[in-house]
């Protein structure tokens, strides 16, 4: 029984903890998943050894990082990761309500003003 709370606590913790960084500073967050897919892709459609793929996934996340706090990178990149989480949430209600198109709509509206908001609150964090 022990050791069953004990894989819930972490999992738990590991949840909240991605929760949290996709809140409090969603261009970090962002970084790491277009990182980490970067790296993903590098090794399954290029078939590159794992640990250069590492090297890039890396090297994408630096690049990312700081381009995000430049001007035009803040827009390019923020804006589209803004765009696609909004789309992954509306796609995700669109689903979820049975195939409405207006719950769809709807949650992509309000999701493009937080993910639009919380861009503008991490950058604001750096600057």
């Amino acid at each position: 029984m022990g050791v069953i709370l004990f894989g819930i606590y972490i999992v738990l913790s590991i949840v909240l903890t991605v929760i949290g960084v996709f809140i409090g500073n969603i261009i970090f967050f962002d970084s790491i998943l277009l990182a980490a897919l970067s790296g993903l892709l590098c090794h399954t459609l290029w078939t590159v050894h794992p640990a250069f793929c590492l090297l890039i996934g890396i090297a994408v996340f630096l690049l990312l990082f700081w381009l995000q706090h430049t001007g035009v990178g803040f827009w390019t990149i923020g804006g589209m990761m803004s765009l696609l989480w909004s789309a992954a949430f509306g796609v995700l209600a669109y689903f979820i309500s049975e195939h409405d198109p207006i719950w769809g709509w709807v949650v992509f509206g309000l999701a493009a003003v937080i993910m639009g908001s919380l861009h503008f609150k991490a950058r604001s964090s750096y600057v």
